[in-house]
């Protein structure tokens, strides 16, 4: 009798750790839609072209110009590629801002190189910081300010990015983790419905055993008490199925709870945007239009020179304001 059921004991724990592996290598390489959520895909009338990030690998970008001096570095979300950064990238393009995303390469497409696993900050900030080598080096937006927009993981390494870079004029976040190991944590609770112990470390230690990084590891936090002198927006939905509106009111503080803080009612995991539209983007536009104020410049006008300011004539328009 002791055979049979030593046989089933080990056939149960191969069966979970067959489990465990299977879980796992889903989390760190989720199925990628393409998700515009009703917006257009400006993928018909952006530059497409790659940038070179480490090792001889490079990552997809595409580009959208604009007629105002400022270009948004559009970063996506966990288990989403740029095409889910339409949904900002489109009003933030008619509003005359040059617009620019990529795919992390976590979530890169068959045919555009090895994908890499998802590290929640590990491999997507060394693709932010390509994409933003390319801006600051790009001959038609030299004298251009740079502004971040990220949702979630990208929310994440936009603060990230914006910590060691002063030359990112502002910032905004929707949806992003304060720390990885929280976000693991509050994920497993309220999206896995798994409880927190033992599953956050449980898929903490997996993610080390498959990619040699401990996920929880990333403190954005920190990151963010560098950002005292940026404005930021800060933006989170009171129903956030994987993270917790702890989060946000722990990296507005980290910043120095100077910013606006839009905690949205009912929405859920960077849900604002659909279910609030009008106003996302009224207080988005608004936003940028008072923080990224650019030098004064000159224009040839009737065969003239003239000064221009900002903010931008276009600003009322844009923003809502009447």
């Amino acid at each position: 009798m002791l055979l049979p059921q030593a046989l089933g004991l080990v056939a149960g724990a191969i069966g979970v750790a067959v489990l465990a592996g299977g879980a796992a290598r889903l989390a760190l390489f989720p199925p990628v839609p393409h998700d515009l959520g009703g917006a257009p895909d400006l993928d018909e009338v952006a530059r497409k072209f790659r940038i070179p990030v480490a090792a001889g690998d490079a990552i997809d970008a595409w580009f959208v110009a604009g007629v105002r001096p400022v270009v948004a570095l559009v970063l996506h979300g966990y288990g989403r590629n740029h095409s889910r950064a339409w949904r900002y990238g489109a009003f933030l393009a008619r509003a005359g801002y040059g617009v620019l995303t990529i795919d992390f390469r976590s979530s890169r497409r068959r045919g555009s190189g090895r994908r890499l696993p998802t590290t929640l900050g590990h491999h997507e900030l060394p693709d932010a910081r390509a994409a933003l080598a390319w801006l600051r080096t790009a001959p038609e937006l030299q004298g251009h300010a740079i502004v971040a927009f990220g949702e979630s993981l990208g929310g994440a390494v936009a603060l990230l990015l914006a910590a060691e870079s002063p030359d990112i004029a502002a910032l905004v976040v929707d949806g992003a983790f304060a720390t990885s190991r929280d976000a693991i944590g509050d994920s497993s609770e309220r999206w896995a419905r798994m409880p927190r112990v033992p599953t956050a470390a449980l898929a903490r230690g997996l993610g080390i055993a498959f990619t040699g990084r401990d996920p929880g590891a990333t403190d954005v936090a920190a990151a963010a008490t560098r950002l005292t002198d940026r404005p930021i927006l800060f933006i989170h939905g009171v129903r956030d199925d994987r993270l917790s509106p702890r989060h946000v009111e722990q990296l507005w503080r980290a910043a120095g709870a100077k910013d606006p803080l839009w905690i949205v009612p009912a929405a859920g995991h960077n849900h604002a945007w659909q279910m609030y539209r009008a106003e996302y983007e009224h207080r988005v536009l608004a936003f940028l239009g008072h923080a990224v104020r650019p030098t004064v410049v000159r224009m040839w006008v009737d065969g003239s020179v003239v000064p221009v300011h900002e903010p931008h004539p276009r600003d009322s328009d844009a923003s809502g304001r009447p």
